[in-house]
């Protein structure tokens, strides 16, 4: 319970409690009703950090109160919080948003698990009337949506003054069967509602399956990871659900290009444009929110303006970026999408079925090490071209391709070298990183420009303004220059390495 403080016990409470009652008196008041709800990103970040968000409503439907658990065991309240959920960092209470936006970053907090439930106070006193120990009995409570019941606990709280009474009830409670719980409960309430905290697991090529079989299923696992982003980008929760689902187009489309060839022609046929139109309704607003978001960094301790300059621009990019999410929304509403969801789902399952007997054709091992040795080589190939005069183009292609070789490491099933493994990958990384630095930099200056000739023929932009823009473009083609510049450095590790 949010504030009590004290050990919070669980187990066989009312056993417990006819047991302190041999030692103590026990007076309990009548319970009243709970309700709280624990919080968290879609992708548990509190929980993997060892926090926790807990909201407890307040009596008679009231404004809720926050309780941050920090790994260390120190809690921060917050409150009385009337605002609803899901919510960004930014817009958390000033005594929780230090601690959470360093964890969250972008990502929004939504309830995780919502309890219901009573909950009654009580004390223990001593032979002489007076009272020693608080107490408060959590009932089991009852998870929203009918997903299970969170057991109930006993918390112990000694008065000051009062640690051996304290001590005594603990070890009543432990004979009685009662163990220590975490006073948010929060792992228990996972628990309880069948919350699997751990990653999903990441989809690899079975390497000893038919090819066709094992490429079908990790292109269902594709898609899961697409549906798993819709109803959050629909919803606008944060921008991470529409990174996620382009990742899991990006994918898709480099799995179907590079593997494809061992599915059947016609689903390839089809696949193939509906997967490009799904990338390209995505594009223009992921670009603006990552604009949007990298405008504070580019803005900072600008020589020649203030921050504020760029308010027109800022204000500009969202009302861009609300006209591109009523496309990007219709079109994850439509029809189409949702037969290229039914389709391509059932074409997957009806081919990652296998009875176990031997087929014709490659196994998926020797497929996955022929595209891996052909992207290899491609990307070796590219990359050794480039040069100080190559144009932009050669760079931008050569990212795509390395890209490609990317997702199919990714792919690879477990390696018996490990670190080998880490090697590799973290080298192509910084190549990848590299480039995406060039791309996005001169996408953005682009954009700048772009939006300039917007603010200026439109209802006009302070001098001011402009200037700012101008200046931020210049940095752009700073980090574009710079990133050319470490490119060779970075490919020449990484194909030396990669050779090994």
């Amino acid at each position: 319970m949010s504030g009590v403080g004290g050990q919070l016990w669980v187990g066989p409470v009312q056993a417990a409690l006819v047991a302190l009652a041999a030692e103590f008196t026990v007076a309990v008041d009548r319970p009243v009703a709970t309700r709280r709800m624990w919080l968290d990103s879609i992708d548990l970040r509190l929980f993997h950090r060892g926090m926790s968000l807990t909201a407890v409503e307040g009596p008679d439907g009231g404004a809720w109160t926050l309780e941050l658990g920090l790994p260390d065991g120190a809690t921060v309240p917050a409150g009385p919080d009337a605002r609803g959920w899901p919510r960004l960092s930014a817009d958390l209470p000033d005594d929780l948003r230090p601690h959470l936006e360093p964890v969250l970053g972008v990502r929004a907090l939504l309830p995780v698990v919502e309890a219901s439930g009573t909950s009654a106070t009580g004390r223990l006193l001593d032979a002489e009337g007076k009272t020693v120990v608080r107490l408060v009995h959590d009932r089991p409570a009852t998870l929203a949506a009918g997903r299970g019941e969170l057991p109930g606990g006993l918390w112990l709280v000694p008065l000051r003054g009062y640690d051996a009474a304290g001590e005594c009830a603990a070890r009543i409670a432990q004979r009685a069967g009662l163990v220590p719980d975490t006073p948010s409960r929060y792992p228990a309430a996972l628990r309880a509602a069948a919350v699997d905290p751990a990653p999903p697991p990441r989809a690899v090529l079975e390497p000893g399956l038919p090819a066709p079989v094992a490429v079908a299923r990790v292109l269902l696992s594709f898609l899961g990871e697409l549906e798993a982003a819709v109803d959050g980008t629909v919803d606008d929760v944060d921008t991470e659900f529409l990174h996620d689902l382009r990742v899991a187009v990006r994918r898709s489309r480099s799995a179907v290009k590079l593997l494809g060839d061992v599915l059947p022609p016609a689903l390839v046929a089809w696949a193939t444009p509906e997967l490009k139109l799904l990338g390209d309704l995505t594009t223009p607003s992921r670009d603006l929110d990552v604009l949007l978001q990298q405008l504070p960094s580019l803005t900072a301790g600008l020589a020649g303006g203030r921050c504020e300059d760029v308010a027109p621009l800022v204000r500009h990019l969202t009302a861009l970026r609300a006209d591109e999410r009523l496309r990007l929304v219709a079109g994850l509403r439509s029809p189409r999408f949702e037969e290229f969801r039914s389709r391509w789902r059932a074409a997957l399952l009806e081919l990652a079925t296998w009875d176990g007997q031997p087929r014709a054709g490659a196994v998926a091992a020797e497929v996955l090490v022929e595209r891996l040795d052909r992207a290899h080589r491609r990307v070796l190939r590219h990359g050794s071209r480039i040069t100080d005069a190559s144009p932009a183009e050669d760079l931008h292609d050569l990212r795509k391709r390395v890209k490609e070789l990317r997702y199919l490491l990714e792919v690879l099933p477990p390696p018996t070298d490990p670190a080998d493994a880490r090697v590799a990958v973290k080298e192509l990384k910084a190549v990848q990183d590299v480039l995406g630095t060039f791309q996005d930099s001169e996408a953005q200056r682009e954009a700048l420009y772009a939006l300039g000739t917007d603010l200026v023929s439109g209802d006009g932009a302070p001098v001011r303004t402009v200037f700012a823009m101008g200046e931020i473009a210049a940095r752009l083609q700073e980090d574009q220059d710079t990133a050319r510049a470490r490119f060779a450095t970075v490919f020449e590790r990484f194909s030396t390495r990669s050779a090994r």
